[in-house]
């Protein structure tokens, strides 16, 4: 399990406060997933009800196929970590590839925009980076969730925080066994077990001039503890398609909170696939260290 105390006074200051900063970034921020084909069926709801659930289900679906790149150059995160607090200003770079995988970059800015560290999925390869710049050090792994695990220090999977940016609970395809669903006006309750035995998902959602928002995903533990919070707000229109700006992820049980604010965006603008290739960070000018060697 990777944890990263707030730095002390010695020479690997500037190190340890990189790799913390990415590590509860990337926290948020790593939106490659492995794929998934999800079906819109509904249990035990009347006609109605169901028939509105899938219109939802279908638009939020809709806005994930519509958007094959995303570009955020303006983005402000805050992270808590127990008693620690950091702002950093990132940017973010994600499309679907031309072979169909996923491919991200998150850079860590320094004050006057310089790189301080860089993040990279790439799905096609099967592919983690996290590069270090000024110690010229690469941490490189494959892509997975059990790699997250280990590396991030929480029970994490790979479809959890492309759902988070996408500001869609159901991308990881579980739409055919919700629990419950309550319509009241236009709020949406939904009820569904969660991945690990005895957890339960509470998802909330409002309709507003046709358009779905999804505002609140809980997830609890089978005593009620809840082990995950993600909030959605201020949402805008991008190119036609509604998304939010403002996003906050809480973990009680490792003590965690990320918030990001987004200032610009941008949605289907051309990125080539060369954007995302790890290469020059995996060059002799860098000591390239296993991803488990981190995660030690």
């Amino acid at each position: 399990m990777l944890y990263l105390s707030r730095p002390s006074t010695n020479k690997y200051d500037h190190q340890t406060t990189t790799l913390w900063t990415l590590r509860a970034a990337c926290l948020l921020l790593f939106v490659v997933i492995l794929g998934c084909s999800p079906s819109t069926s509904v249990v035990q709801t009347s006609p109605a009800t169901g028939a509105e659930v899938d219109s939802i289900l279908n638009t939020l679906q809709a806005r994930y196929d519509l958007t094959g790149s995303l570009k955020i150059i303006e983005m402000k995160v805050t992270i808590e970590e127990g008693d620690q607090r950091e702002e950093v200003r990132e940017s973010l770079w994600y499309k679907k590839s031309e072979n169909g995988g996923e491919l991200l970059l998150i850079q860590a800015l320094g004050p006057i925009n310089e790189p301080r560290g860089v993040a990279i999925a790439n799905q096609d390869k099967n592919q983690f980076v996290l590069a270090l710049l000024n110690e010229e050090r690469t941490y490189h792994g494959p892509l997975s969730d059990g790699a997250l695990r280990e590396i991030f220090g929480v029970d994490l999977r790979v479809s959890d925080v492309l759902s988070a940016i996408f500001a869609n609970p159901f991308l990881d395809g579980r739409t055919d066994n919700f629990t419950s669903v309550e319509n009241s006006g236009a709020k949406f309750t939904i009820t569904r077990p969660g991945v690990k035995d005895g957890h339960v998902e509470t998802i909330t959602l409002f309709v507003r001039d046709g358009e779905p928002r999804v505002t609140d995903w809980h997830i609890n533990d089978k005593n009620g503890v809840l082990q995950q919070r993600a909030t959605f707000s201020d949402y805008r229109k991008v190119g036609g398609i509604l998304r939010p700006h403002k996003v906050e992820i809480e973990r009680p049980p490792e003590q965690t909170r990320v918030a990001v604010n987004i200032a610009k965006v941008e949605l289907n603008v051309e990125i080539k696939d060369s954007k995302f290739d790890a290469t020059p960070f995996l060059s002799e000018d860098f000591e390239i260290i296993p991803l488990s060697e981190l995660a030690n």
